[in-house]
């Protein structure tokens, strides 16, 4: 019998095996990314929880100024720096929201939010304060990734 000889066998199954390998490292590498993106995401919403329930004590720690409305209706994106030193209660208010605003505003990768702001609102019917915490998170549609602004809000009696 005559034996036949086969060439290249090899090497087609060898192309083919890195054809399948790096289509899944491709795959692969796009779950990294979309789960490293996830993670950001849910450290900016932490954050926003962190910072809301930094500006309540600071707000507790200004009783009076709460109860003569120097926190009612504020911004971050209208705050200055009173300079004093020592404080009376509505410099201490417009200290904490200046302050409170900085934190925000910061960098990210500084422990800030993207294009973050923060604002407190007052219903005087229930005595409530509304703190509401604002910024930028990357988000994957239908049409692709956009950024969309998002927010956290804390209601809260003093």
């Amino acid at each position: 019998m005559k034996k036949k000889s086969q060439s290249g066998i090899t090497l087609i199954e060898i192309l083919v095996t890195l054809i399948i390998l790096s289509i899944g490292f491709l795959g692969l590498a796009s779950v990294q990314l979309l789960g490293t993106r996830n993670v950001s995401n849910s450290s900016f919403r932490s954050l926003a929880t962190i910072y809301a329930y930094d500006m309540v004590e600071r707000m507790r720690a200004n009783q009076v100024g709460v109860e003569s409305g120097d926190y009612q209706g504020v911004s971050t994106l209208n705050a200055v720096d009173p300079g004093c030193s020592p404080c009376g209660t509505a410099e201490r208010a417009q200290l904490d929201l200046f302050e409170w605003g900085s934190l925000l505003e910061e960098n990210a990768l500084n422990g800030g939010l993207p294009n973050g702001s923060g604002a407190i609102d007052f219903d005087g019917g229930n005595r409530e304060y509304t703190i509401t915490i604002t910024w930028s998170e990357n988000v994957r549609e239908d049409n692709g990734p956009e950024t969309v602004n998002q927010n956290y809000s804390l209601v809260v009696r003093l």
